[in-house]
């Protein structure tokens, strides 16, 4: 849990000379306990914990110290209050202080963030009234809300339980069988030859249920099959999207260049999400492997965004169907958003150990496979991985208020990514030609004037429309190296496409050079 912070005189004055922070409240309390400061309690207890300052009063400009008449009674009617079972539903184990200021006595209360498994914390034994600290306001809390608290303070975890699902249709093979031949390549000594049912069986992730095996919810969401994870979620697994925009600009008529919506299970997100990771990514030529004799073009910054995007998938909150996670690939910052706060205190976070997690059977099956770092390291790896490449240091937030967790990956401001726009100031290189992809070559190479995509399509001989768009004009337009000419109606029966600057120099760049 959180660890105490002591107010002294200082703060306490410093605060008074500000506005009600989020995490101080200021009570009159003059000669009796409001009733609205347990509300506050309840806030606080549910979100990070606070102080509550009885003495004090709102005044136009700012607050007035009136002090409180009776300290001890005050104190002990409050004290006592939480103590009791018809106030709160756990007891508040509570830090009072007591301040003279212009000789007048402040009560000073420590409440602390209670313990996963006491939340919610709400009033007169009905659950109804649960409140959360939003920006200096106590709100109460929604159904929903209430319900994710419930479920994060469950001894049983999520993607422990049952799913009673029909085990002949609950799993996607191609899906299994990736799993199982990454498992036995990084996980020597074990039976290849395993009957799959023994297989998900021994790891957990089939459990005996009146005799019958029935797959577990970890099962399902890592391995299912699309009908199985549509009856078991009724939402999409991952939304990523590409604005061509910065996080911090009002948003583009064009809200989003590419788009892709996964409603599969994790293993095909997964590897859908590093294909369309590595479309927009340039992959610089670095060589050969003596080991494998494959060349090396893998990303710079790939390990960072695998663990950052690892990190999204197994720990989010699957049982909340209002939400979704999403990442964003603006100009300027990759934003990883999670439905689902981190369980413990933001201060452990870069500390190394094990640590509580929401979904330890989906966790512990991507570790199995080494597709993320060991407990405890991940955050301190993407720290220093992703400044060492010149990039700002990310940033996160892990919002309890609203149970979120949002993971920040900022740009150099010089950065010749295509991971976010690809739109390249400057010259085009031969270096940053070499770069493009073969379809967008050709697609360049095609393009005369302003054509539909029609025109573009049978200048390429393709037929597959979705293909074409895929794999030649969505890279082109996110290069920077094609443009619309109704860019503000994306959907327009009258677009047509034609080369920017940029393109045209990545066309000369392309020219073999005349021997001499």
């Amino acid at each position: 849990m959180e660890r105490y912070t002591k107010m002294d005189s200082d703060e306490l004055l410093r605060r008074l000379k500000g506005h009600e922070w989020n995490d101080v409240e200021f009570k009159e309390a003059q000669h009796e306990v409001p009733k609205s400061v347990y509300e506050t309690v309840s806030a606080f207890s549910n979100t990070r914990g606070g102080w509550l300052v009885f003495g004090v009063r709102g005044a136009p400009t700012g607050y007035e110290v009136v002090g409180v008449a009776n300290v001890d009674q005050i104190q002990s009617d409050f004290l006592s209050a939480l103590r009791a079972d018809n106030k709160v539903n756990h007891d508040i184990h509570v830090q009072a202080s007591l301040f003279e200021i212009d000789r007048k006595s402040l009560l000073v209360f420590r409440i602390p963030e209670a313990p996963r498994q006491h939340k919610p914390v709400y009033l007169n034994g009905d659950i109804r009234r649960t409140f959360i600290r939003r920006g200096g306001c106590d709100q109460r809390c929604t159904m929903a809300e209430i319900e994710r608290f419930l479920r994060d303070g469950a001894e049983e975890r999520w993607d422990g339980q049952i799913f009673d699902f029909p085990l002949d249709e609950a799993f996607d093979q191609k899906s299994l069988k990736w799993y199982r031949t990454r498992f036995n390549e990084v996980n020597l000594g074990h039976d290849e030859t395993q009957p799959d049912k023994e297989f998900l069986y021994q790891w957990g992730y089939l459990l005996r249920h009146n005799g019958d095996l029935k797959p577990t919810r970890s099962a399902i969401m890592i391995f299912g099959s699309t009908t199985a994870i549509h009856h078991m979620l009724p939402r999409p697994t991952l939304d990523v999207q590409w604005i061509p925009a910065g996080i911090a600009d009002p948003l583009p008529e064009m809200r989003w260049f590419d788009r892709v919506v996964y409603e599969e299970n994790l293993i095909a997100t997964w590897q859908g999400l590093v294909a369309k990771y590595h479309q927009y990514e340039p992959r610089p030529f670095r060589g050969i492997d003596p080991h494998t004799l494959m060349r090396d073009d893998t990303p710079a910054g790939y390990r960072v965004f695998r663990e950052a995007a690892i990190n999204l998938l197994t720990h989010q909150d699957y049982a909340d169907h209002t939400r979704k996670a999403v990442i964003k690939f603006y100009r300027d910052v990759i934003q990883l958003w999670n439905p689902g706060d981190v369980f413990g205190s933001d201060e452990h976070l870069m500390e190394p150990g094990e640590k509580e997690v929401r979904n330890p059977r989906i966790v512990v099956a991507f570790r199995r496979l080494a597709l993320c770092e060991q407990a405890g390291t991940g955050m301190r790896m993407m720290k220093t991985q992703w400044q060492t490449l010149g990039h700002p240091e990310p940033g996160y937030t892990n919002d309890r208020s609203r149970k979120a967790f949002e993971f920040r990956l900022p740009l150099k401001a010089e950065s010749k990514t295509t991971q976010v726009t690809g739109q390249v100031s400057g010259e085009v290189t031969r270096e940053v030609a070499g770069e493009v992809t073969g379809e967008v070559r050709r697609l360049l190479t095609c393009l005369r004037g302003e054509m539909t995509r029609r025109e573009l399509q049978n200048a390429l001989q393709l037929r597959g429309e979705e293909n074409f768009r895929q794999k030649y004009l969505v890279p082109a337009l996110a290069g920077g190296f094609v443009e619309m000419t109704v860019p503000d109606k994306p959907q327009s029966r009258l677009q047509k496409y034609r080369l920017t600057s940029k393109g045209r120099q990545c066309l000369q760049a392309l020219r073999p050079e005349p021997n001499p």
